[in-house]
């Protein structure tokens, strides 16, 4: 089974503790390049989602995630490790050699420096595991080293590198509008990532599309997901998706942290007393 393991440690100083806030989004932003990468392979046969198998509020805060093929029936395996490679060697790259990897967008910018900043505030190291012996842990030092890298590449220059493309994957966002886009029709969303984004529909996804959902769905702010041909203009920027599935996503209902904590977890003991403890070998 293919997966990954992500463990944000804390650090321990005088007035900074690591935030369980922090620890999620930390997670989360490790998945958001591993969607980009994924996007940026192009292979529609090999659909997959990285699922949830399991998570650990304790410390240090540590999430395990699993390929799920979108086609049961189809084998990802290959698709999973080309995916882990692309980010194993892209966050490499930023930290070690001084350049972002061919797959970043300039969206994913921001994304790679909010990581490594975390890094240096709060958190003590981010160790990612990609199985198979592959394991990058981003220490102080080395988030430094990429912050370096993202700041000193000319934007000008980045955006130069990149020539227009093509790939396959899903986008998630709110739905706006529905209309025409350069006289086709189409639908606009909203991705927290790439923004607002049009996607048109083949006349087959118009009638079902249709039939299923009423315009009132626009006003509502659906989620939906839309997988398709991912066209992008030269520099990186999603400009539009050729649509050739659209599905509505539910959320499940979001839990409170008070439900899931621990309170005696700490046996008494303050956040700061018990880290410290447990940074000395203490805890008995």
């Amino acid at each position: 089974m293919d997966r990954i393991v992500i463990t944000v440690r804390p650090t321990v100083s005088d007035d900074k503790l690591l935030s369980v806030t922090d620890a999620m989004q930390q997670v989360l932003d490790h998945m958001k390049l591993f969607e980009v990468a994924q996007q940026s392979l192009g292979d529609p046969h090999s659909r997959f989602e990285w699922r949830l198998e399991k998570a650990s509020t304790n410390s240090p805060f540590t999430v395990v995630a699993v390929a799920q093929a979108s086609n049961p029936s189809v084998n990802v395996s290959a698709m999973a490790k080309r995916v882990k490679a692309e980010v194993s060697g892209g966050l490499r790259s930023l930290m070690t050699r001084g350049a972002p990897p061919q797959w970043m967008t300039q969206e994913t910018f921001a994304i790679a420096k909010g990581i490594f900043a975390r890094n240096l505030n709060g958190i003590g190291e981010t160790d990612i595991d990609f199985e198979d012996g592959d394991l990058i842990s981003i220490t102080p030092e080395l988030a430094k080293a990429g912050i370096n890298t993202l700041e000193a590449f000319n934007v000008m220059d980045f955006e130069q590198s990149i020539a227009a493309r093509q790939s396959f994957g899903e986008i998630e966002g709110v739905m706006l509008a529905a209309g025409r886009y350069r006289n086709r029709a189409a639908i606009q969303i909203r991705n927290e990532l790439y923004g607002f984004i049009w996607c048109n529909l083949s006349e087959d996804l118009v009638l079902r599309f249709g039939d299923e959902h009423s315009m009132s769905d626009i006003w509502k702010g659906k989620t939906v997901g839309v997988y398709g041909r991912l066209n992008y203009a030269a520099g990186g920027k999603l400009q539009s998706i050729e649509a050739l599935d659209v599905r509505e996503i539910e959320f499940a209902p979001l839990v409170k942290l008070e439900a899931i904590l621990d309170p005696d977890f700490t046996a008494g003991m303050d956040p700061y007393e018990y880290l410290e403890r447990l940074h000395e070998g203490r805890l008995g």
